[in-house]
């Protein structure tokens, strides 16, 4: 599929762009960078309902995880990953690593269909009907939600262990980065186990959105999607497991609760 991303870079001095936990986690490991060095993390509004935002301190500020910025953190500077060449072009210096909602941009999947967002930076007819409707897309949004539900769970973990520790207790930004570390390479473990075809085809029947009124799993015939999902909660509880394991985000959200 040829790209009208080629030589553009608008998006990526246009945006602040929000990373998932697996998205740390390559990048650290691929490109052997501290998530010091290339993340920021800021503030969320008062009662967000981000599944995403993460506390340091029972009660405290929420707080989302965004790709730094070249000098002041802003939406209309360059990502800490972009390179400039001659002639006027630019780069993404990671571009097999970017994160996944670099990946997708700027398409969209809602109730099944693949569009291309409203007010998206790409120039007028960059994109074609066909080029839309290219599978790659459709990959590239089930890889999303698949990497976002598994995050929202390792962010709520965390944040019963930052409740269960009580007021007294602050945490350093480094502990969280080093629990998605450690949880990601846990995963990764899982990943392998789980075999490159499963694992596509884990990710190609995630649950997308919206949700089903009711997703009726019967025993002894589970889809490979709850069965992986299953695995890595497993995974994700064995982190602190002096804390009590949390609900299941993805499965309630799928049986209809707010």
């Amino acid at each position: 599929m040829s790209s009208a991303c080629a030589t553009c870079g608008a998006c990526c001095r246009s945006y602040v762009v929000p990373v998932c936990g697996h998205d740390v986690w390559l990048l650290s490991t691929r490109q052997r960078l501290a998530p010091e060095q290339f993340l920021v993390a800021y503030g969320q509004a008062p009662g967000s309902t981000a599944r995403e935002a993460f506390r340091l301190e029972a009660g405290g500020p929420l707080l989302g995880l965004a790709l730094d910025k070249r000098g002041r953190f802003k939406p209309s500077s360059p990502c800490v990953f972009l390179y400039d060449l001659a002639g006027g072009q630019s780069r993404c210096g990671v571009y097999a690593e970017r994160p996944v909602v670099c990946e997708t941009y700027p398409m969209a999947m809602w109730d099944g269909l693949v569009s291309q967002r409203e007010a998206s930076l790409c120039p007028p007819d960059a994109w074609s009907d066909a080029a839309v409707q290219h599978p790659t897309w459709r990959a590239g949004l089930q890889r999303l939600r698949f990497h976002f539900d598994v995050y929202h769970e390792v962010v709520a973990r965390w944040n019963a262990r930052v409740a269960a520790a009580g007021p007294a207790r602050s945490f350093a930004l480094a502990e969280f980065y080093a629990y998605l570390l450690n949880v990601y390479d846990a995963l990764a473990a899982l990943d392998v186990q789980c075999g490159p075809e499963r694992l596509a085809e884990v990710q190609a029947t995630w649950p997308g959105r919206p949700h089903p009124p009711s997703l009726s799993i019967v025993r002894g015939e589970e889809p490979d999607w709850f069965i992986y999902f299953m695995c890595a909660r497993q995974v994700i509880d064995g982190l602190f497991p002096d804390v009590p394991p949390q609900p299941h985000l993805l499965l309630s959200v799928a049986e209809g609760e707010p």
